[in-house]
């Protein structure tokens, strides 16, 4: 069972729940596609497609975190339980409902149970405050080994507004993981003087929860948002995708994941500023403004590139430096990445350092059909944080038989190959998108709109700029896009207003390079970049 606030005891709240989402605008996501078998390449060119239609929502939004006492808890698998029901705490809560998913048989039947379970909404002055003289917090670790994990799901909870303000004595870590990564300790470390010297950071394994009474935790509001009334529906409604598989935000999981897509815990924003800012007071290295990250041989899956070598070669005639992040430490690795115009690496874990690139960096991954279909979406939430152009270029791939495809559960993730006519196209690739030295969320909203427009969707391309209009109204692409668009529709007095416009705003001083036009999260690159 999954707790609902509606029907069950166990979580109390510190904070009510007004306000849990706030608008940003979207990055720039794309997809190249270089797969050369047919089959996958047609399969992966209809995936990219149903990304613009059906998954990239309007705009994206900031999740806010707020704080929670926890009574009876227990730990089953990757999650807290209270009571006997799975705690729905950001993305803990999400491993809980896929995994009580996989006890029915049939879809029909799950769908059943979330509409049943989260139909009626709780009025969020209806809760009763709580106020715990404990300054001790508890958070939910799916393991220790995997960077990604550990980072994007757990660290940045560390980094929430509310615990700073509680004056936090100490931070527990929990998991059932046994295998502890190196890169644990010298994140927590590093992290430390942020955090605040003296909060006392623990990493516990299997810890015993049995005797305690209850725990303290910070929880995120992805999963309160289909169990509290607000305006966040009228938010989210509003910014619903173009497609016609959107049947309104509720509990059940298509909705739920849509949103995921498209939004990100606002912990992760300050995470990353408080990061950035501490990379570049405590380092004093720099890093070339172009970078290859390679993976080291060290690692339990290298997952060797054929062809990398080639690569490498020609991609630092250009410029770029090689680094391998393994090799660096955790506050090197942002100061590195933070710095730079351009970063290649393979997919990865090393991909989360994305987190910290900067708004206008490009970011590119090789990948394959397979990281395409399972794991494009695994990033896509980071680049909404940094805000940057996140480019997932497909490749062929090391599998020998072209007429099925691996299974990751039984063959892996299978590393890309790279022949030498791919070098050629991905240098040429890499030059030409790095001519753009917009911020990714403006050359997202202006790639998207293009993207309707050529399919003649003008209701929803005017819906898209007129839902960024407050981001973007101060440069003179927006102008210039939203007259390509009346032009378009035959609205010619609009479309000559909005050229006039453009021309103004490029006689004054455009502000497109600025960060004046971005949202919140981008606050700490005030200055032109």
């Amino acid at each position: 069972m999954l707790h609902s606030f509606r029907a069950h005891k166990g979580v109390k709240l510190l904070e009510r729940p007004h306000g849990m989402l706030r608008k940003v605008p979207l990055a720039d996501v794309v997809a190249h596609n270089m797969v050369r078998n047919p089959r996958r390449r047609q399969a992966l060119d209809a995936h990219i497609s149903d990304y613009y239609w059906h998954r990239r929502m309007i705009n994206g939004f900031a999740i806010k975190t707020i704080l929670a006492e926890v009574e009876k808890p227990k730990q089953k698998k990757t999650y807290l339980t209270t009571r006997g029901n799975a705690i729905l705490n950001g993305a803990s809560g999400t491993r809980a409902r896929n995994d009580l998913g996989k006890t029915f048989e049939f879809s029909e039947e799950r769908i059943d149970y979330f509409r049943k379970t989260y139909c009626d909404l709780v009025d969020p002055s209806s809760i009763k405050l709580y106020a715990s003289p404990t300054k001790k917090f508890w958070i939910e670790s799916k393991n220790y080994h995997n960077f990604f994990h550990f980072l994007t799901e757990s660290f940045h909870l560390a980094f929430s507004p509310s615990l700073a303000q509680m004056n936090v004595q100490e931070i527990k870590f929990i998991s059932k993981s046994k295998r502890v990564g190196d890169f644990v300790k010298k994140w927590v470390e590093e992290c430390q003087e942020i955090i605040g010297d003296d909060v006392k950071i623990e990493t516990l394994i299997s810890p015993d929860l049995d005797n305690a009474t209850s725990i303290l935790l910070p929880m995120s509001c992805e999963h309160l948002l289909y169990q509290f009334l607000g305006d966040h529906h009228e938010l989210i409604e509003a910014a619903r995708p173009a497609g016609k598989t959107w049947t309104g935000y509720d509990g059940i999981p298509h909705p739920v994941k849509i949103l995921q897509f498209n939004s990100y815990d606002e912990s992760l924003e300050h995470f990353r500023c408080k990061v950035i800012d501490l990379a570049q007071r405590k380092v004093s290295k720099t890093w070339a403004d172009k970078i290859y990250a390679i993976r080291s041989k060290s690692l339990l899956r290298s997952r060797t590139m054929k062809g990398e070598e080639g690569l490498i070669e020609e991609l630092t005639k250009q410029g770029f430096e090689v680094v391998c992040f393994e090799g660096i430490s955790p506050l090197e690795q942002v100061k590195c990445i933070s710095g730079a115009d351009c970063v290649v690496m393979q997919h990865g874990a090393g991909m989360t350092n994305m987190l910290f690139a900067k708004s206008t960096a490009h970011v590119f991954e090789l990948g394959t059909f397979q990281t395409g279909i399972a794991r494009w979406r695994d990033f896509i939430r980071i680049s909404q944080v940094s805000g940057c152009h996140y480019h997932h270029i497909f490749l062929d791939m090391e599998y020998p038989n072209e007429n099925t495809d691996p299974v990751f559960a039984t063959d892996g993730l299978i590393a890309p190959v790279i022949s030498e006519e791919d070098v050629k196209r991905l240098v040429l690739l890499i030059r030409s998108e790095m001519k753009d030295k917009r911020p990714g969320v403006l050359t997202g909203l202006l790639r998207h709109c293009e993207f309707f427009m050529d399919r003649g969707a003008y209701k929803h391309a005017y819906r898209l700029l007129d839902a960024n209009a407050s981001f973007f109204e101060s440069t003179a692409d927006y102008w210039n896009q939203r007259g390509m668009l009346a032009e378009a529709c035959q609205h010619k007095e609009q479309a000559l207003d909005a050229f006039e416009k453009a021309q103004s705003i490029r006689v004054c001083g455009d502000s497109q390079c600025g960060t004046d036009i971005l949202a919140p999260s981008f606050a700490h690159e005030r200055t032109v970049v």
